[in-house]
């Protein structure tokens, strides 16, 4: 095993819970501790397993460490076959990656008494007896060591060195997502939110990827004083899981918000999760490209004019060329199959008028004849011969003729 361990400044509890949440995205192995009286936090995560699908141990801490730095976290890190001894390597300036239990031992032989993470009176016992380094200690006999310095002395050598071994609560991930911040000062403007959500939407993302799956909505709960809390709700077009792209959404959303009293605590809340949408692209391509910034612009363009006001065209499986689409919601079109017009082989304009206006019988010749015979079941039955005309000015035009009545009509127009 290879454990990394992150020393941070002691956060509340919520807080680092929430940390090891976010770090499950490396590992499935995460706990944490951060003892009374302590002015530091630690973070343990099982990194080992995770080194041939996510790079080796100098790779893995280093995005380990840009991931705090997102967070608005700054950390000391270390890795080592014990949480204990990963731990220890924290409190050095350099050499704190060490893989095998023979490097450990032979690097903890020169280190100083004082990075023991034992308590001070044994400390001070132990250097008046005029132990200076690690290896003269863990020279001794363990029965001696128990005898003179307790046994807690020993049973902490035995997981430092990996002679025993040092069982850490797993922290589980829920089932659902929740932050919170509180402020010291109540917020007025809904825009001054977007700090504290950075960190937010960083921890979402994290939690999304240690559960492989992604979001289309999520809730931002506000706290009032002394009056009833409001709620903005937020969804994007497909599902998502990276934070820059879902802060950009939010942004755009507190910009046309206004808070209905100031504000001092903010939540956010996800509950309903999905797979996520992997895009998948070769080195020449640049189609996934596109397709992520068209899902941004489309989600940036919903929470700016509002979801109705952005719509998609889709195709209906119908002859009659006003009814051979309709539009709908971004959310409703991705879930409907779109109908097939490969029987369609006549050239149609895509400029339909609103409504076919009645003209006077084209002069000259008409070309490409269509007829369409269509929607006897619905009450809308058409029979009409369409072509293609000039005007009197050269432009194209789509024009046909009423099998019934005999009256030509102008229904569309090319450019």
């Amino acid at each position: 095993m290879l454990w990394s361990c992150t020393r941070l400044p002691r956060l509340e509890r919520a807080a680092l819970q929430r940390l090891a949440w976010w770090a499950q995205q490396w590992s499935s192995q995460v706990s944490y501790c951060s003892a009374t009286g302590s002015d530091e936090a630690l973070l343990w995560i099982e990194i080992g397993a995770s080194q041939r699908l996510l790079g080796e141990a100098h790779s893995l801490l280093a995005q380990i460490a840009a991931g705090l730095a997102q967070l608005q976290y700054r950390g000391e890190l270390a890795a080592a076959p014990t949480p204990q001894a990963a731990r220890l390597l924290t409190r050095l300036s350099d050499h704190r990656i060490v893989t095998t239990l023979p490097a450990l031992q032979q690097q903890l032989t020169a280190l100083p008494l004082r990075l023991l993470a034992l308590p001070a009176d044994t400390l001070l016992l132990l250097h008046r007896t005029g132990l200076r380094r690690i290896g003269e200690l863990l020279a001794l006999p363990p029965a001696a060591v128990a005898q003179r310095f307790g046994p807690q002395t020993t049973r902490y050598l035995q997981q430092l060195t990996g002679a025993v071994a040092e069982p850490l609560p797993s922290v589980p991930l829920p089932a659902h997502f929740h932050s919170e911040c509180e402020f010291d000062t109540a917020v007025e403007d809904a825009t001054a939110l977007l700090f504290p959500l950075q960190r937010m939407l960083h921890e979402l993302q994290g939690y999304l990827r240690a559960r492989d799956c992604a979001v289309q909505e999520f809730r931002l709960a506000f706290r009032h004083h002394r009056q009833a809390g409001s709620e903005l709700r937020l969804r994007i077009s497909r599902p998502c899981r990276d934070a820059a792209q879902l802060l950009a959404v939010t942004r755009e959303r507190l910009a046309a918000f206004a808070l209905d009293a100031p504000a001092s605590a903010l939540r956010l809340t996800a509950t309903r999760f999905v797979a996520p949408a992997v895009l998948q692209s070769d080195f020449f391509a640049r189609e996934t490209q596109q397709a992520q910034e068209l899902q941004q612009l489309i989600d940036r363009l919903q929470a700016r004019l509002g979801a109705e006001s952005i719509q998609r065209l889709q195709l209906r499986a119908d002859y009659r060329p006003e009814r051979a689409w309709r539009s709908l919601a971004v959310q409703d079109a991705d879930g409907q199959a779109q109908a097939s017009m490969d029987a369609v082989t006549a050239p149609r304009p895509c400029w339909l008028l609103p409504a076919p206006q009645p003209i006077d019988p084209p002069a000259g010749p008409l070309a490409n004849a269509e007829r369409i015979e269509s929607g006897w079941w619905d009450g809308h039955d058409a029979a009409r011969d369409y072509y293609l005309a000039r005007s009197a000015d050269g432009a194209r035009q789509w024009v046909f003729q009423n099998l019934r009545s005999g009256q030509w009509f102008l229904h569309g127009l090319w450019s």
